[in-house]
């Protein structure tokens, strides 16, 4: 039997009244059938809603993983109250689902934990969005270098991000080809949701309009580089 607390991401009807869920843990992903799950008396139908965070015991079998016990340790209610922070909600799922495979679990846990936990207590959910998708970024291996520029290494004068080279760009290095020039502000924003740890992951709100051209950014930027459109982006950024 195994045990362990995680997150649910994905939920598949299967059969008649049984779910295949998915579910991120701090250690790796989890998939396991939930029979009966959709039927209202079902004991474990609550645990296997979409983004509960549960305690879990699965029975394993010939025919794979199934839900034995599933406990609700946060269902995250106050999100449900506020439309913004359910859009943002989707749109965690979506790069989450798309973008982590299990060897990425362990390091993006505890973000997605956070994100979570930002958005039902009301933290600006255009902020998590962003800062959530860039560590997703990092982890998988494609964050921006927010250190120098990648064309010189140079670390002052910088003027604009070159999403081709995949990070910042000095003024001298910059082009035509690098886009426009980038206000100091879009900058810092950049490069904090990039630097950031888990301990200041949440600690600073972000400007509506800087927030929005940055994600639109970064999707287009996602979508270059994995070949991955997320869908949620575009009702996100009209928040």
């Amino acid at each position: 039997m195994l045990e362990f607390e995680g997150i649910v991401i994905r939920t598949t009807v299967f059969r008649d009244n049984d779910l295949m869920v998915n579910v991120i843990s701090s250690d790796k992903m989890y998939s396991f059938l939930a029979r009966g799950a959709m039927k209202y008396q079902s004991k474990n139908a609550p645990s296997v809603n979409m983004y509960v965070k549960g305690r879990y015991q699965l029975s394993c079998g010939k025919e794979g993983k199934s839900l034995r016990n599933g406990e609700v340790i946060k269902s995250y209610e106050q999100i449900k109250g506020n439309l913004s922070s359910l859009a943002v909600l989707d749109f965690i799922g979506e790069v989450t689902n798309k973008l982590i495979i299990n060897e990425d679990a362990k390091e993006v846990y505890p973000y997605l934990e956070k994100s979570l936990d930002l958005l039902n207590a009301g933290f600006d959910p255009l902020s998590v969005a962003i800062l959530y998708l860039a560590r997703v970024l990092n982890v998988i291996g494609i964050g921006l270098n927010v250190d120098s520029c990648q064309k010189c290494g140079k670390t002052s004068q910088i003027v604009g991000v070159s999403y081709s080279d995949a990070g910042f760009i000095c003024a001298d290095c910059f082009d035509y080809y690098n886009g426009p020039q980038v206000n100091s502000y879009k900058l810092k924003v950049i490069r904090y949701i990039f630097k950031t740890d888990l301990e200041n992951f949440g600690k600073v709100a972000f400007e509506k309009d800087a927030v929005v051209e940055i994600l639109k950014e970064l999707g287009e930027f996602v979508l270059q580089n994995t070949s991955t459109k997320l869908k949620s982006l575009e009702l996100i950024t009209k928040i």
